[in-house]
């Protein structure tokens, strides 16, 4: 009985410490070998892994270690999008609103970005206001804009602090001019 209980322990201690593929190509991606991250990533991707479909989607539409492709990366955010993880969304918007590898859509960019926003992307939330003060995909609100940009920028979010000074400094999206607040968005600002 010792024996079978001794082989337990050993595997358990092993299971924790070993890296499975997806560290193991993380690390590989660090060191700039990014072919064997493809190759450790592709076969985890292929079995529906959000984690590698969206890794795989970076170096796609990065070029890094592969040739670069729009299309092929925006459906592997998708991919992983639809499982819910919030960075792919991020990026599927990002690619929708970019028309990268498909035509320009400010509705679908809109879609995953909102998605995103709710598991707390504070770009999505940025870029959500963008869409609703230049009226992109969706009527024109900038109540809304400003919502959402002080909530990206109250989370930290500097393009967002800085779209809340210029805001300010110049009275739009139905602001008045107020140089007092205006300056005090651009203290929020790293230098």
């Amino acid at each position: 009985m010792r024996p079978i209980l001794a082989c337990l322990a050993l595997l358990l201690l092993l299971s924790t410490t070993a890296a499975g593929p997806l560290e193991d190509g993380a690390r590989l991606y660090k060191q700039g070998d990014y072919q064997g991250a493809w190759r450790l990533w592709k076969p985890l991707a292929d079995a529906g892994n959000a984690d590698a479909q969206y890794n795989l989607a970076l170096l796609l539409m990065n070029g890094e270690g592969v040739e670069k492709n729009d299309r092929e990366a925006l459906f592997l955010f998708l991919d992983a999008a639809r499982q819910g993880h919030a960075e792919a969304q991020y990026n599927a918007g990002y690619m929708f609103a970019a028309g990268r590898g498909i035509t320009r859509s400010y509705v679908d960019a809109k879609l995953w970005w909102e998605r995103a926003a709710a598991q707390g992307v504070v770009a999505a939330k940025y870029n959500l206001g963008v869409l609703y003060a230049f009226g992109r995909g969706v009527g024109v609100d900038n109540e809304k804009a400003l919502r959402l940009w002080r909530e990206a920028a109250q989370a930290g979010y500097e393009e967002a602090r800085r779209a809340m000074a210029i805001a300010y400094e110049n009275g739009w999206f139905g602001l008045k001019k107020d140089p007092k607040k205006a300056k005090q968005w651009r203290q929020t600002l790293s230098d």
